[in-house]
């Protein structure tokens, strides 16, 4: 596991949107994102970041306080310390109070030609 120097989020919002700032939760930690623009409303883009500078051992997208969120998509860039930076793209999901989204993922295997 890399130490990880900043990631950021960008979440396509689907046909219900949330209110409130956009968090996540680092080792169990809970902060809001930060350089956010956009919006969560429905059908609206969102993307924000955080310069971590701390090994994730868990990194979670957290649900609205109330309500639901649908989200269509979510990509997330990661900038990791001593390798190369690299993104994940993860599907449609529905949050709660109650739910977070794992957004981490592990930095892929290096290839080669044998």
């Amino acid at each position: 596991m890399p130490k990880l120097n900043r990631f950021k989020i960008k979440i396509e919002t689907g046909d219900a949107g949330m209110e409130g700032p956009v968090r996540f939760c680092i080792n169990s930690h809970q902060v809001p994102l930060e350089d956010c623009v956009g919006s969560t409303a429905a059908g609206q883009t969102f993307e924000g970041g955080f310069e971590v500078r701390s090994f994730a051992h868990s990194l979670t997208l957290v649900g609205p306080e109330k309500g639901n969120w649908n989200i269509k998509r979510v990509q997330v860039d990661f900038e990791p310390d001593a390798i190369a930076p690299y993104s994940v793209t993860l599907g449609e999901v529905v949050l709660d109070e109650t739910t977070e989204l794992n957004i981490w993922k592990d930095p892929p295997q290096p290839t080669f030609d044998v």
